[in-house]
């Protein structure tokens, strides 16, 4: 899910006349017009460079599409074989199709929801569900893009637009906005908070998110654009409720839907759930997009984001939530292994095991570093040794303990490496930082 994107930096400048569509490029599979036509229905024109007889969808969580989407005159989307794609109903090839489909929230298994409603009237979207490819999709595809939203803001691509917007979009998509409400901007980054959140809720994100993204860029390393932050708050959702959050590269967004959150929103305790979201998703940011190869591995860079969040929230003042979250974690993991080990119960696709045993491993990783080393920043070193190792590649476990090694020597990462490989691992109590230590090792 967390990939790469080709995207320029963050300038909010407002783009100026909008030029006509590039001619195709090799790597481009095909030209997407979407026109945000009204608050009920959106339109997806497809224009490629050769005939074809379908577009498969790069993205493929579940049958929803062809439950939503609507093919134009002579076209349908469809399921055949558990595979959604595009296709004219005479099965002939074609240049060209268009597509309808609603604006609707869908928590979608394992990616990201397709259309994330603001309840002053915005929307967000992520591009990511509109690419398809006449076959596999190659991983260097590019999608050439553009929105036309009448009267309304655009912000796509690093830049905010007027009325229409054009782009290149690849990998795994961004998420563009549609509304009438300008960023927030700061130095440390740009900000669409829905105006139907509680007062507290917005001051509380505008006000803890620099702290996160200072701590995090101190010791992980600045990023190549300035972040973004998406909260949306839909009411109106009329099929239960719910919270969906994630990041991609240069964004974190989290989207409250179901009407019950009036009434979570002001229970005690919230204000402390919702910090730890946005800490531990705006750590991912700084991770720099390092993941491992397989789920096996997941304890890695979930189990540092909640261990990052911990840290930066106990830096804020707030150890004595923090050791408490820790420790009902804590107790959660030995109930979800069992007998099973860490890896194991990852390979099961126990995706929960990445979180509640994730982080007292990466824990105890900062705590050893930190007792040896009292003036440095522990499991921050071990991220700038295995970011540095792994570059532009994808990551191994085997990544992982070498840079533990290299930063605490080979017993520390030998203590590591057995606690997520045998049976009923002893994970020790959770000690948090009384200072953040210094970046230089």
């Amino acid at each position: 899910m967390f990939s790469r994107l080709a995207t320029g930096l963050f300038a909010f400048a407002l783009a100026g006349c909008i030029a006509g569509p590039e001619p195709f490029k090799p790597t481009d599979i095909a030209r997407i017009a979407l026109s945000a036509a009204s608050n009920e229905r959106w339109v997806a024109t497809y224009l490629l460079p050769e005939p074809a007889s379908e577009l498969i969808f790069a993205r493929q969580p579940d049958g929803s599409r062809a439950q939503d989407w609507k093919g134009g005159p002579g076209y349908e989307v469809v399921q055949v074989d558990g595979v959604e794609r595009i296709r004219r109903t005479d099965g002939q090839p074609f240049t060209e199709a268009v597509v309808y489909m609603p604006p609707l929230y869908r928590s979608l298994p394992k990616d990201y929801g397709p259309f994330s409603p603001f309840g002053d009237g915005g929307l967000l979207a992520h591009t990511g569900r509109f690419f398809a490819c006449p076959a596999e999709c190659p991983s260097n595809a590019t999608w050439q893009m553009s929105l036309g939203a009448s009267g309304r803001t655009i912000l796509a691509a690093g830049k905010r637009f007027r009325d229409d917007a054009r782009w290149t979009d690849t990998a795994d998509g961004q998420n563009i906005y549609v509304g009438q409400s300008a960023p927030t901007e700061t130095p440390d980054f740009l900000a669409v908070i829905d105006a139907a959140l509680p007062e507290a809720i917005r001051t509380q994100l505008s006000q803890q998110m620099p702290h996160f993204m200072h701590l995090f860029a101190e010791h992980l390393g600045e990023l190549p654009e300035r972040p973004m932050l998406f909260a949306s708050y839909d009411l109106a959702h009329k099929k239960g409720m719910g919270r969906q959050g994630g990041t991609l590269p240069g964004q974190v967004f989290v989207h409250f839907y179901g009407s019950g959150w009036t009434a979570q929103m002001a229970a005690p305790g919230f204000t402390e759930q919702l910090a730890w979201h946005f800490a531990h998703e705006a750590a991912h940011l700084y991770q720099h997009q390092v993941f491992t190869d397989t789920s096996r591995g997941a304890w890695i860079h979930e189990g540092s984001a909640e261990a990052m969040a911990a840290i930066a929230l106990s830096l804020d003042g707030r150890a004595a939530v923090v050791k408490q979250h820790v420790g009902a974690l804590a107790d959660k993991c030995r109930k979800l292994l069992g007998d099973r080990t860490i890896q194991a119960a990852l390979t099961e696709s126990d995706f929960d095991v990445a979180y509640a045993c994730g982080i007292p491993v990466n824990l105890a990783i900062d705590a050893d570093l930190r007792a040896r080393f009292p003036d440095k920043d522990g499991l921050f070193a071990v991220w700038r040794r295995y970011i540095a190792r792994v570059g532009n590649r994808t990551a191994v476990e085997t990544d992982f303990f070498a840079a533990v090694a290299d930063v605490g020597g080979a017993d520390l990462a030998s203590r590591i490496e057995t606690m997520v490989s045998a049976p009923n691992p002893v994970l020790p109590a959770a000690q948090l930082p009384t200072q953040a230590g210094s970046a230089s090792w």
